[in-house]
């Protein structure tokens, strides 16, 4: 039933329209279709429209939708900002039944609002309720059992060769699916293969001509760089073999060699993959040093990895100059936000690590409390936090428990026991939250206990350790440490 601000106003409708990527494909299923039918419903009934919520190419196997949680939010507002969400059908809400319960009931107990199907219409009645979660139950089968035959046709036309997802720089989509040549790009990428194997230039020179070069419409919307330049380089589909991997991982990769045109001949491509080899100089990741684990990088807060730099090999003698580093982890991957290669030698990385220690036993340099971590206070957040967690679990359960009810899936009994069992297991986390909130505020170690600790770590010989030794005794005191490159700062954050 749609309850009404005053009993001469009409009633305030939100709009919710969904169709995924499957779905437009599959059915032409269209907003603009949706919305006009919504409205009609209104002006049918004498609804005012209050707002509209347009969630494109979203899957309603899940509530990971953004429009779906603004329209949640925004009703929980007061007042009440609409009466009644009004949706085409049953499943644009949700095609999950566990997701369709708890939203539902949210809605209806705590902001008053209806959920409604202007083309599926059901009372307020158990049987009406059966008959929702009827519908509910075969949208999800619906929802799941498309997913499943999507993947099969991928992986049929993955095993055909066919091509899927955006095509790299040089091919397009032909009419039968396979990648087809695009003579004006592949001129480019052939340019590319034959100016690294010729060994003149190196990948940040080819980056910068194509920057300043004239190209087509699609080559000029690459970010040439050298990354860029790599990843055209090590490509295989311009051997014209076809590959594909599942993003699950649930089915081995497909590999169709002579799918579709070559743009790069074998001996070409195999030139490349040499001179690459042979100048991407050998480095080692992990090893056995003090600072392993402890350093951070300022500019992403990712980690800072062993690495091992050798120089290209002296014309001369052929020696190489080897130096051990500390390299933000993300930068190889593309992720630091920083922009720039963020490094300092281990050596050097590790000495300013003990004078700190050392200065701060002396005086010379005054600890911030907020940068020293208090290991019990630590375990004491998690733990908290982790029963924040487990409170809002048993309350999402406490929803669905009665949604189960009033559907008629469990009699007045079984309710009543569920229930009780659920409110005992809350009330023990009540009283462990309340606990943990009065420790957490209690007041801090004093800094005197940090420096004392510090002081057994310097008395212990550190300097005469292995480097495992020496990683024992830094943990005892340091927590983390951040460098970086661009400011020159090392701040080291200590735990008692």
């Amino acid at each position: 039933m749609v309850r009404a601000l005053a009993p001469d106003a009409p009633p305030r409708a939100a709009l919710y329209v969904r169709v995924s990527t499957e779905e437009q494909a599959t059915e032409g299923l269209s907003l603009d279709a949706q919305l006009r039918a919504l409205r009609a419903y209104c002006a049918a009934h004498g609804w005012v429209e209050a707002a509209a919520f347009v969630d494109a190419g979203e899957s309603a196997r899940t509530d990971k939708r953004p429009e779906f949680q603004r329209m949640i939010a925004v009703a929980q507002r007061k007042p009440r900002p609409f009466d009644v969400i009004l949706v085409h059908k049953t499943d644009r809400f949700a095609r999950n039944r566990e997701d369709s319960a708890v939203y539902k009931s949210l809605l209806r107990k705590q902001c008053g609002i209806e959920v409604v199907s202007a083309t599926e219409q059901f009372d307020d009645t158990p049987a009406g309720k059966l008959t929702e979660g009827i519908l509910e139950t075969i949208a999800e089968f619906y929802s799941a059992n498309l997913s499943q035959e999507v993947r099969k046709g991928m992986i049929e036309a993955a095993r055909r060769g066919r091509a899927l997802g955006l095509p790299p720089l040089g091919y397009r989509i032909g009419e039968d699916g396979r990648l087809a040549v695009v003579e004006e790009d592949a001129a480019v990428v052939r340019w590319i293969f034959a100016e690294y194997a010729s060994g003149r230039v190196g990948m940040n020179t080819l980056a910068r001509h194509l920057r300043q070069a004239p190209l087509s419409p699609r080559a000029q919307r690459y970010r040439w760089s050298a990354q860029a330049i790599r990843g055209i380089l090590t490509n295989r589909t311009y051997l014209g073999e076809f590959r594909w991997r599942s993003r699950d991982g649930k089915h081995d990769p497909i590999v169709v060699p002579n799918a579709h045109p070559a743009i790069v001949d074998e001996a070409t491509f195999r030139a490349v993959q040499t001179r690459l080899g042979r100048e991407r100089p050998p480095r080692t990741r992990w090893g056995d040093y003090a600072l392993r684990g402890l350093g951070r990088c300022a500019a992403c807060g990712a980690s800072l990895s062993f690495y091992r730099e050798q120089s290209r090999p002296n014309r001369r003698t052929g020696a190489r100059r080897t130096r051990d580093l500390l390299v933000c982890s993300a930068y190889y991957r593309y992720r630091c936000t920083g922009g720039y290669r963020n490094w300092i030698l281990l050596a050097q990385c590790e000495e300013a690590i003990w004078t700190t220690l050392r200065q701060v036993v002396a005086g010379h340099v005054t600890v911030d409390p907020d940068r020293v971590e208090w290991s019990e206070r630590d375990t004491w957040q998690r733990r908290l936090a982790a029963v924040r967690r487990q409170l809002e679990a048993i309350a999402a359960r406490q929803e669905r428990l009665l949604v189960a009810y009033e559907t008629g899936v469990l009699d007045l009994s079984e309710f009543q026991a569920a229930k009780r069992r659920l409110a005992d297991a809350r009330a023990a986390l009540e009283g462990e939250a309340a606990a943990l909130e009065r420790q957490l505020v209690a007041p801090t170690v004093p800094i005197s206990t940090l420096k004392d600790r510090i002081e057994q770590v310097l008395a212990a010989g550190w300097e005469t350790m292995a480097p495992t030794e020496r990683r024992e005794l830094l943990e005892a005191v340091v927590s983390h440490f951040t460098w970086s490159r661009r400011t020159g700062t090392l701040v080291v954050t200590f735990k008692v």
